[in-house]
């Protein structure tokens, strides 16, 4: 997969419907989504993608095209969710998506990705294990959890960052996290306090158009880090 390829899928799949101030849901670009995939694409081959807060499901159908044994996308918002699944199902229809794979890789791409209805506080171990449907490789190993996310930054509700983190701590054995350069601080202190460790940080813009009322300007470029953590 050619990244030029990816970001075009990837800016094909419908945004959010109805974005939520509150839930900080903002449509990451095309470009944006595929240099983070690029980025993870050796821990994402043949390991188990969880993507939380995965939104209209861009990370996670990214992701299982990436070579994702299986992948699980969490988000609490139930309209973005049936989205994400519309963007999963309507796949089939891209003619990009059908210049590159055969039905049977298609049928095999949708069926190997879940989006479940869920608050990320509320997961834990026990149920991604649900979800999991390989626990070993194609090689036979065991497939490791992969977290990549794009949490809300913590603007409209303070902490809401935090709490992904978090989780994405307790649950992954490597992780790819989003989060606002202002924070770089209190991000790099805060995971070495859970003794894990930041292998890279990849700064990018996270550009975002005007889809609030209280946003002034037609877009805006926010500077991002994205962590790899071991």
């Amino acid at each position: 997969m050619k990244k030029r390829y990816l970001e075009m899928i990837l800016d094909n799949l419908k945004p959010h419907p109805n974005p939520k101030s509150n839930l900080e849901q903002y449509t990451m670009e095309g470009k944006l989504a595929s240099e983070i995939l690029f980025f993870a694409k050796e821990d994402i081959l043949n390991n188990f993608v969880i993507d939380l807060g995965c939104g209209t499901g861009k990370l996670s159908i990214g992701a299982k095209l990436m070579g994702a044994n299986s992948v699980i996308g969490i988000d609490i918002d139930e309209e973005t969710l049936n989205t994400a699944q519309y963007n999963l199902k309507n796949l089939k229809n891209l003619e990009i998506i059908n210049k590159l794979y055969s039905n049977d890789e298609i049928t095999d791409i949708v069926k190997n990705i879940q989006f479940i209805k869920e608050d990320v506080k509320n997961i834990d171990m026990e149920f991604i294990s649900k979800y999991k449907l390989y626990e070993n490789n194609k090689e036979g190993n065991k497939a490791k959890n992969i977290i990549i996310q794009n949490p809300p930054f913590g603007s409209q509700k303070k902490y809401a960052d935090r709490i992904f983190l978090e989780k994405a701590l307790e649950l992954g054995d490597i992780i790819y996290t989003i989060h606002n350069t202002p924070t770089r601080d209190f991000i790099i202190n805060y995971i070495e306090s859970k003794n894990r460790n930041i292998t890279n940080i990849f700064q990018a813009d996270f550009k975002i158009s005007k889809i609030y009322e209280f946003h002034k300007k037609k877009f805006i470029n926010v500077p991002v880090d994205i962590y790899r953590i071991e």
